[in-house]
């Protein structure tokens, strides 16, 4: 049984304890929660009251750069965008979004785009920062489509690797959004044509599509019936 595990049974106590003192107890509070997740940092009980102590306490001055020293720990050097570091970016989101320092999403999401597409290019194949860049976004699909940043971060994927399911996802989904591919990106989506006989001339969506049905076998009924939605 590890640390967090004796101690977070009582941390609706030590809550109601950290109320009563206020704010000058954010410090302390973050400093425990630092010392927890060093020893264990997928510790769920740790990260929940960290949350707390920020919505309740404060704190958030150096949040955003706690979470970049642990991504740039696990990501940047280790290229290991797994679970962990999925529940990193939500840490990120949350920040990013909620911190009154930091103004919000439409303020915050220019750097975080580029830190973002940053991180895609370190790996591409792991999905994480490809959903963190979605969510940055938050259905606003006209402004996601107009950023030639993120059919940029495909072009350069798939020129790499054209077999990158999560880069061709990403560019369809753009595709039926309206994006107008640039000559480099036609070329790129042509070159996949020419390797796949079977795809014939047809629709640059439609290829991609059918590029996805060979790439991604486990989900190879998804992207027919996907592509039976672009034909219609």
């Amino acid at each position: 049984m590890h640390v967090g595990e004796v101690y977070f049974p009582l941390r609706h106590h030590k809550r109601w304890l950290n109320e009563k003192i206020g704010p000058d107890a954010a410090n302390s509070e973050h400093d425990f929660t630092r010392k927890i997740l060093a020893m264990d940092a997928k510790n769920y009980h740790a990260w929940s009251h960290r949350q707390w102590v920020l919505q309740a306490l404060g704190g958030w001055e150096s949040e955003l750069q706690y979470c970049n020293q642990l991504l740039e720990e696990d990501v940047f050097h280790n290229s290991a965008w797994n679970q962990y570091v999925f529940l990193l970016l939500q840490r990120r989101y949350l920040v990013v979004t909620r911190s009154p320092i930091l103004r919000g999403l439409a303020a915050m999401r220019d750097s975080e785009v580029d830190y973002t597409v940053e991180a895609i290019m370190v790996n591409p194949q792991n999905e994480s920062p490809w959903r963190y860049l979605r969510g940055l976004y938050k259905d606003d699909n006209n402004l996601l489509v107009a950023d030639n940043r993120i059919s940029d971060a495909c072009h350069k994927v798939l020129n790499k690797d054209w077999t990158c399911v999560f880069a061709l996802s990403f560019l369809l989904d753009l595709l039926r959004m309206g994006l107008q591919p640039s000559n480099d990106l036609k070329g790129t989506i042509e070159a996949m044509e020419n390797s796949d006989p079977e795809t014939g001339h047809a629709d640059i969506a439609v290829v991609v599509c059918s590029v996805l049905q060979k790439c991604d076998p486990l989900r190879i009924n998804y992207w027919s019936w996907y592509q039976t939605t672009l034909s219609s």
